[in-house]
């Protein structure tokens, strides 16, 4: 298992379970949280991008804090049926010159990434990029209007092109 203790200590950023992030979900993410009695309009909204609807997770209200962070022990309450987009922070996919790339936000922009490698890989056998690739124009088009926004809080590393391959073809 891959710890970012090490790469986070000295982070002075939120992470996306307590900042203005709003995680996708994906009919496999929502399984998952189904299954433990986790799905219902008090965890999930209806959000639209690129006319497409899409699952997102709630904040908790009036606050930016995701309504599955367990504020006293400063974790996630659902962390082993977390969305894809959790388990991939802070790993993101974007749009680079027409072909889709994995980047990093990080405190850290000039950090030595190769280590990196062998999550990306698990990120790339998890059954959930294939339905984010099915959206990728939602999944990519938020990246590209989140990114400015968030590239402003944390710079972010563009560290590869995303190996994908389609089961379908």
């Amino acid at each position: 298992m891959i710890s970012f203790k090490r790469l986070c200590d000295s982070c002075k950023h939120q992470g996306c379970c307590t900042n203005s992030s709003v995680p996708l979900v994906f009919p496999r993410d929502l399984n998952a949280l189904k299954s433990i009695g986790k799905s219902g309009e008090e965890y999930l909204q209806l959000v639209t991008i690129k006319d497409k609807k899409v699952f997102a997770l709630k904040k908790k209200n009036n606050s930016n804090v995701c309504v599955f962070w367990d504020e006293d022990k400063k974790m996630c309450s659902i962390y082993e049926n977390r969305p894809f987009d959790c388990r991939a922070y802070p790993f993101d996919i974007c749009l680079v010159d027409g072909k889709y790339h994995w980047i990093v936000y990080s405190c850290n922009p000039d950090s030595d990434w190769r280590w990196s490698e062998n999550y990306l890989q698990t990120l790339e056998k998890d059954m959930e990029l294939n339905e984010v690739f099915n959206n990728i124009e939602i999944f990519a088009n938020n990246t590209e209007l989140i990114l400015p926004r968030e590239s402003e809080k944390t710079p972010y590393t563009i560290l590869r092109e995303v190996k994908f391959k389609n089961p379908k073809g």
